[in-house]
């Protein structure tokens, strides 16, 4: 690969897998940070921590987080069992959700939310956008759904821990995690079901079958244009369960074509004084010293296009190490 990226390269990060992260990851520390009103802020240092890493990484051309709103949603409404068995949000951790926003504005790093959407839709909205207007798109998250964005132009980044290796998600990669194409990971959830989001399966359809189905037809909708052609005993499970299927390929399917206004893919300038002013105002002086130095780095920077390196590269090489310190 070239040294330096021929397309620039923009990070979109899961908000609330970064901060749910930071939250359990650091129960364990003998005292937890809290901010001036004695609000518990252990999430909002190691979504800051995080954050600062991707800025010194210097090969993203922008950094951009979204967020479920948190106030219902499409696919509940239409199968109210959606993630009922998820548990209820830690009450230390709601208020640190709307303190990462104040954060993030504050530091003029672009977030986005909708409400009745979950983040991965905003997500999907804004890949899209970026591929079509010619970026790569890098995605932080643990979820497993966003390997449907995967494409040539968009990778998905996981297990990003000091003490775990991050695994860089391309095409290949889907298809060996998961038995088929990017784009048929909501045909094939919509057959085997997914327990995390409590989504019901056809019962004793075997996943080897699944795969097979999909591999040959393609698609859910063109199983069922050629539903004559299936074996009877398959054929009967998919009949019988034909509404559940397709629901839940509806649930699965991550949106790409939401109208969240205008997308902010201008180049990062973190806005370090109000990155400072937030973390004096969160008694947060861990990275105070940080902030002070990218202001006066800032005033003798002499302004010139800026050149990242490639940020696949990055990522793979990285991948490919027992550890990694970002």
């Amino acid at each position: 690969m070239n040294i330096e990226n021929e397309k620039r390269t923009i990070l979109l990060i899961d908000g609330y897998h970064l901060l749910h992260k930071g939250f359990y990851g650091s129960l364990k520390r003998k005292t937890l940070a809290v901010n001036r009103d004695g609000i518990q802020i252990n999430a909002i240092y190691t979504f800051i921590a995080k954050i600062n890493n991707f800025i010194e990484m210097d090969i993203y051309h922008t950094i951009i987080v979204t967020f479920d709103v948190g106030h219902g949603c499409w696919r509940r409404d239409l199968y109210p069992e959606y993630k009922a068995k998820r548990k209820d949000t830690p009450e230390e951790l709601i208020p640190q959700m709307q303190i990462i926003r104040e954060f993030l504005t504050a530091s003029r790093i672009p977030w986005y939310e909708k409400e009745q959407y979950e983040g991965d839709d905003v997500m999907g909205t804004i890949a899209n956008i970026s591929s079509k207007l010619g970026y790569n798109v890098h995605i932080l998250s643990n979820d497993k759904d966003t390997f449907q964005l995967v494409s040539d132009n968009t990778k998905v980044i996981t297990r990003t821990s000091k003490k775990e290796k991050p695994e860089f998600i391309e095409i290949r990669d889907v298809v060996e995690k998961m038995g088929c194409e990017p784009t048929q990971v909501p045909d094939l959830k919509s057959l085997m079901g997914d327990s995390s989001d409590n989504i019901k399966g056809v019962k004793c359809l075997h996943y080897n079958i699944a795969v097979s189905l999909l591999k040959q037809y393609g698609t859910i909708e063109n199983i069922y244009e050629n539903i004559d052609q299936i074996p009877p005993n398959i054929q009967q499970k998919l009949v019988e369960n034909k509404e559940q299927i397709m629901l839940n390929k509806r649930i699965a399917t991550i949106q790409r074509n939401l109208n969240l206004g205008r997308i902010d893919l201008r180049p990062l300038r973190v806005n370090w004084y109000g990155y400072l002013s937030f973390l004096k105002k969160q008694k947060m002086w861990a990275f105070t010293g940080n902030a002070l130095k990218k202001i006066e780095d800032n005033k003798k920077e002499i302004k010139e296009p800026k050149k990242f390196k490639n940020a696949d590269a990055v990522w793979l090489k990285q991948s490919q190490n027992k550890t990694t310190n970002n």
